[in-house]
């Protein structure tokens, strides 16, 4: 697939993402959902390129994957500096440089530097900006990253064009030249790396940019050189670069002097803009289409169009309070997703009718403990049916619950209990052999016996048989089970409240 050729990219990725739904695939969902949201981005569609960095985000933390976070945080950052959310982006951007510092790997690294230094470049902070982009660029090159290092020069341009805009407005003409002549390099080089590397988004918003530095310094047959060859690059840009092109390409006709070229190339860039309703473009258009009829000496046309820049202006900022109430929508949005997915794990981990740990929680407990010395018993309360029968059902759970609680109080500072299901539980206690493992269960069943069930059934009983083993006996946790359960059985038919440790002599402790 064309790297250059987005239209192409976003059906690829949805195909993807729709292909992981229905096979159920974690990764390969993420994975699509960040492709997304880079083809929005490049596309020029922000709002709906957020919400699925946000989505991307929040499967990436649960995946646990440290670069793909720090890389779908650098597209965050990215899309909320489109969406008009500098702030939001600065933060965003800090967190991606050092997720990208935890992970370890160095192209990532570099594009989450990008990402912070294209914010600081937006915030107007362009001197702390370029050495965060010159040292992308190092890095990406360092690590062989050709689409970073091509990135990140193409953003490092951009910081020393503002420069050189800073130095004109101050009229130091010598330090504008430094900073032009320095701009037009680094894009050049964005220009050879992205053809290099076959990525012909960025090589399209090289040229672009490259011809508007060409026809900011005079020279006009350089900048229409650099539109020419933007125009022949294979693929579909998108709509967005299509208007960028056609701004430049009306900036540079007049710089040359050719006024009907120029109102064309305008008036084709704002009908596009207007077409899509990108404001953004608009503004720009709109403003210089206005220089081209002030140009030609057509004052009411231009003023016309003076006034719509400002209607527009007006409503951009209407729009950045939408993107603003749309960021926070979805961080209160992703808290809440975040606080359900919390309540959902430990749901996933407790038994619902006594809320001590279930089988899973066990399960994971005893993954913990792999390559260490533990015990392990299998509790069953005897004649529980019995239980139901006679009390109620309703009783049955009170003494389920009861039972739970007894468990973890007496479990609390030794080890771990679990309800695998019904009336039987598992108990854990690390670093015991079986002899030790025996007092504690000994207590335990006791204390089950003697529980006082006056407030709940008259002349209501609970004893408990107990099977027991440890890892002193064998290593392997399935036989470690199958052990205890035998023994559980040894216990019951050997008349139940007792607690059996050993195969050879059934050597047990009876109540």
């Amino acid at each position: 697939m064309d790297r250059g050729d987005c239209a192409a990219a976003m059906r690829h990725a949805k195909s993807a993402f729709v292909s992981a739904q229905q096979k159920g695939e974690s990764e390969a969902l993420a994975r699509s959902i960040s492709q997304i949201a880079w083809c929005c981005m490049r596309l020029g569609d922000p709002e709906a390129g957020l919400e699925c960095a946000v989505t991307a985000r929040r499967l990436w933390t649960q995946l646990g994957d440290a670069v793909e976070l720090a890389r779908i945080q650098a597209v965050e950052t990215f899309l909320l500096l489109d969406n008009g959310l500098s702030d939001d982006a600065f933060e965003m951007a800090t967190l991606a440089v050092a997720t990208a510092e935890s992970s370890g790997d160095p192209a990532v690294l570099a594009f989450a530097l990008n990402a912070r230094g294209v914010t600081l470049a937006v915030c107007r902070q362009v001197s702390m900006a370029v050495p965060l982009l010159q040292r992308a660029v190092s890095v990406a090159a360092g690590a062989g990253a050709d689409g970073h290092h091509a990135f990140a020069l193409l953003n490092l341009g951009f910081c020393y064009v503002k420069l050189a805009e800073e130095a004109e407005a101050n009229e130091d003409a010598a330090a504008t030249e430094l900073w032009l002549d320095r701009a037009i390099a680094a894009t050049t080089d964005a220009i050879a790396a992205a053809e290099d590397f076959g990525d012909l988004w960025i090589l399209r918003v090289a040229l672009g940019n490259c011809a508007e530095m060409y026809a900011l310094r005079g020279d006009v047959s350089a900048a229409m050189a650099h539109l020419d060859r933007s125009a022949a690059v294979p693929g579909d840009g998108g709509v967005s670069l299509r208007i960028h092109y056609l701004y430049t390409l009306a900036t540079a006709r007049l710089r040359g002097g050719d006024l009907p070229g120029a109102q064309e190339a305008a008036q084709q860039s704002l009908d596009l803009a207007d077409k899509t309703g990108q404001i953004d473009h608009q503004l720009n258009a709109a403003s210089q289409l206005g220089r081209v009829f002030e140009a030609q000496g057509r004052f009411e046309e231009a003023l016309a169009l003076q006034k719509r820049y400002h209607a527009l202006y007006v409503r951009q900022s209407g729009e950045t309070t939408h993107r603003l109430a749309k960021a926070a929508e979805l961080r209160a949005e992703t808290r809440e997703l975040r606080a359900r997915a919390s309540t959902l794990a430990a749901e996933a981990l407790t038994d619902a009718l006594t809320g001590m740990p279930n089988r899973r929680s066990f399960e994971r407990k005893v993954e913990d403990l792999a390559g260490s010395a533990y015990a392990l018993a299998i509790v069953d309360l005897d004649h529980f049916k019995a239980v139901n029968d006679q009390y109620s059902h309703l009783v049955g759970d009170d003494v389920l619950r009861r039972v739970s609680h007894t468990l973890e109080e007496h479990m609390a500072e030794l080890g771990f209990a679990a309800r695998l299901g019904g009336e039987e539980f598992v108990i854990l206690l690390p670093h015991h052999d079986t002899e030790a493992a025996v007092a504690v269960v000994e207590n335990l069943r006791l204390a089950l016996r003697d529980i006082d069930w006056s407030d709940v059934a008259p002349g209501l009983l609970t004893t408990a048989s107990v099977g027991l083993c440890s890892t002193a006996e064998t290593t392997h946790h399935t036989d470690i089970m199958i052990t205890a359960d035998m023994r559980l059985y040894a216990a019951k038919r050997s008349g139940r409240n007792r607690t059996v440790w050993r195969d050879a002599d059934q050597r047990r402790h009876a109540g």
